[in-house]
């Protein structure tokens, strides 16, 4: 597969996980609990309710897809960097960094439905202080893998500053983002919103730089072609 392709399917990767990313998040909130101030009524209700419970057993393996999606388009955002860089070797955190934020992500919604999926049993009499402290926890594990999305930021916009691909408003606005996602629990949904708006601009980022290794590759192959074939004369 040639370069440009690679770099387009990552790009559009991207983008559909964070389509999946927000179902996710939106799927498992039917049914999670993250707020401690919730009544019992309230909690024993969201769990109880088959339809809800239907609908956020979709929340896992969307979740899985996404964060995979999400992998793929930091493979490929890599490569841009790479290629921005010359090889700087700060470009081999970028995975990790996805890597961390999803593992640490798909634990805390685990945590956070658990309880509504074993609402499902006859065995399982639902306890809503249980439920508050796994939601809780699961509330902080998920936020705290943002951290993982702040060394992405980070690192990304260091480089491309560096290779002078970003003006210096955008350069700014992503180190807002990195202090947001660092904050992790802090900062709530204002660092998951931020990530998902630099997100969508790195996207966009890896989908240009595929068009712009389209020519660069494109034209070598007519000047190969064009070049007739020497013989020796002896």
């Amino acid at each position: 597969m040639d370069e440009s392709r690679a770099l387009r399917r990552a790009g559009w990767a991207g983008a559909a996980s964070l389509v999946l990313l927000v179902a996710a998040v939106a799927l498992g909130y039917l049914v999670g609990v993250d707020d401690a101030s919730m009544s019992d009524s309230d909690i024993l209700e969201r769990l109880n309710d088959d339809g809800r419970q239907a609908a956020a057993g979709f929340a896992p393996p969307v979740l899985a897809a996404g964060v995979a999606l999400l992998l793929w388009f930091a493979a490929g955002l890599r490569r841009v960097l790479e290629r921005l860089s010359g090889g700087d070797p700060l470009t081999h955190v970028i995975v990790p960094a996805a890597a961390m934020f999803g593992g640490l992500m798909i634990t805390g919604v685990s945590l956070d439905l658990g309880s509504a999926f074993a609402a499902w049993s006859d065995e399982f009499t639902p306890d809503p202080n249980t439920v508050r402290s796994l939601g809780m926890a699961g509330q902080i594990l998920a936020l705290t893998g943002l951290i993982g999305c702040g060394v992405m930021v980070a690192v990304t916009t260091r480089i491309a500053r560096q290779a002078h691909a970003l003006p210096t408003w955008a350069t700014w606005a992503s180190y807002a983002v990195v202090l947001l996602c660092l904050s992790g629990f802090w900062s709530g949904g204002m660092a998951s919103a931020a990530f998902g708006l630099w997100l969508i601009g790195a996207v966009v980022g890896v989908l240009r730089a595929a068009r712009s290794a389209a020519p660069m590759q494109g034209g070598l192959a007519p000047e190969t072609a064009s070049t007739p074939p020497t013989t020796t004369n002896n």
